[in-house]
């Protein structure tokens, strides 16, 4: 087991390091953006199995609603079909009942972010994960969010370069999301050298996702990026993707 956590924590040295290479060398907020969202997503391709797939673009439902661009989509490679894809910038629409995880990455973040971070998380977890085939006399049942779903709930998690306070952060974040459902909240989040989000439930254990009565808590650590990619990839490695109707995409007046 130390060799295991050596090796992690190797590849979290590493991954911090090449952050702090692009805060140092790109001083255009755009760029950096962009570079720190490259780094995040080569970061889960070489860890995640190839099971798992790793990209950006937009994600859709088959009623037609999409989100905007996202930083980071993880999903299931094997039943995932492409409704886009783009050679020349990676840009790729999916299907949301393929898609696991959504991380969002900034290169800082405060308090005033955690109105627009939970947007953005509400135009992912809101869409529709209808599309799928039928299910037969086996019966695929989830449990998850402390209820039973027929398909998995996608995940949403935050990665920030860099962050203020953390606990004002977590505060404001909290103060967004107070009326919200547990699966219509922001997951777990890495705020780089500094801390993790994640819930704290009654019983003071810590879950990648809410369950009845957790709270969403700030763990400081300068381990974060290890322990971020440990509970997610926990999470995501038990997901079991239903087969999707990739037909139920066609308009209504375009089916035969």
């Amino acid at each position: 087991m130390s060799d295991l956590m050596a090796i992690m924590s190797q590849a979290a040295q590493e991954m911090t390091l090449s952050l702090a290479k692009i805060r140092t060398a790109l001083d255009h907020n755009l760029s950096k953006g962009e570079a720190a969202e490259e780094s995040v997503r080569s970061f889960f391709r070489r860890y995640l199995p190839a099971s798992l797939g790793v990209t950006k673009g937009q994600v859709i439902d088959s009623k037609g609603q999409r989100t905007r661009q996202l930083d980071v989509i993880i999903y299931d490679v094997a039943r995932t079909p492409m409704l886009f894809s783009s050679d020349e910038d990676g840009h790729r629409l999916v299907p949301v009942e393929g898609v696991l995880a959504v991380i969002e990455v900034k290169t800082k973040v405060g308090p005033s972010d955690a109105e627009g971070i939970v947007k953005n998380m509400l135009s992912v977890k809101q869409l529709s994960k209808s599309a799928y085939f039928p299910q037969g006399s086996i019966q695929r049942v989830v449990t998850s969010y402390g209820r039973q779903w027929d398909h998995t709930p996608t995940l949403y998690a935050l990665f920030a370069l860099e962050s203020g306070d953390l606990k004002k952060f977590n505060t404001a974040l909290k103060s967004h999301m107070t009326t919200l459902p547990l699966w219509e909240r922001v997951d777990i989040g890495c705020l780089l050298s500094k801390g993790v989000l994640v819930n704290e439930q009654l019983d003071g254990m810590i879950a990648t996702v809410g369950s009845s009565g957790s709270s969403l808590k700030v763990y400081e650590s300068p381990n974060a990026l290890l322990i971020f990619y440990l509970m997610l990839s926990e999470q995501l490695l038990q997901t079991d993707t239903r087969p999707i109707a990739v037909k139920n995409y066609i308009p209504q007046d375009l089916r035969l």
